[in-house]
């Protein structure tokens, strides 16, 4: 996923419990109570010592949110990101973890896949369509409005069509279904940024669930209808 400016930021930790920033890792954020980890100097890594902070905090009752920032993420030992894993799975009622990082290709897979991924774009994103075919972007918008008692016609749909060309038709069937989810994302993005609709986020959260766990070749049936009824 794409923002567009510093400044939604606040508005998008707040709608996940984990989200992944790639950014200056420095940034400065106008969000409190926040958090911050970062490695002592550029030349170390984050220890699993510098995240059992963020670990013993995610273990209390938090009556109000807490924001935890991982700053230059990609500076995490193995240790430390194994170590964050089941804190990112369960952070606890009103916890936010935010990665800021240049390198989100140096983090773990399975934080990657537990995350929110967002980068900053400095192009008029939010009036630009997303570049997909036209099936996708049917199926995409048709997605983003549906209604709990259309939802399994269009689900049946969905799971029926399948891209050209291909070798092997169940990861096809499969890499057709996560554009369609990935793309129906972008869409209520854009759609919170320009009416600030709480409803949006909601559907970003159960699709972005949905997707995850169709990566992990969950039912694609049964994914989309429970995370979005």
């Amino acid at each position: 996923m794409y923002f567009d400016d510093i400044s939604q930021i606040p508005h998008l930790v707040q709608a996940f419990s984990t989200t992944i920033f790639v950014i200056d890792p420095d940034t400065e954020l106008s969000i409190k109570p926040l958090l911050s980890i970062k490695p002592e100097n550029p030349e170390s890594n984050i220890s699993i010592e510098n995240v059992r902070e963020i670990i013993s905090l995610t273990e209390t009752k938090q009556t109000d949110k807490l924001f935890i920032i991982v700053r230059h993420a990609e500076l995490l030992t193995e240790g430390a990101s194994n170590a964050l894993l089941k804190t990112i799975e369960e952070p606890g009622q009103n916890i936010h973890i935010i990665f800021f990082t240049k390198s989100p290709n140096l983090l773990l897979p399975t934080i990657k896949s537990r995350a929110m991924q967002f980068y900053l774009k400095q192009t008029n994103y939010l009036n630009n369509p997303p570049k997909v075919t036209a099936d996708v972007m049917d199926l995409a918008k048709r997605l983003l409005v549906v209604d709990k008692m259309t939802l399994p016609t269009l689900i049946e749909e969905i799971t029926k069509k399948s891209t050209r060309n291909t070798t092997n038709k169940q990861e096809n069937d499969k890499a057709f279904t996560l554009k369609i989810i990935e793309t129906t994302i972008e869409l209520a993005y854009k759609s919170y940024f320009k009416t600030q609709n709480i409803l949006f986020l909601k559907k970003i959260e159960g699709l972005s669930i949905a997707y995850q766990n169709i990566q992990k070749n969950g039912n694609k049936k049964l994914q989309l209808i429970a995370n979005l009824i």
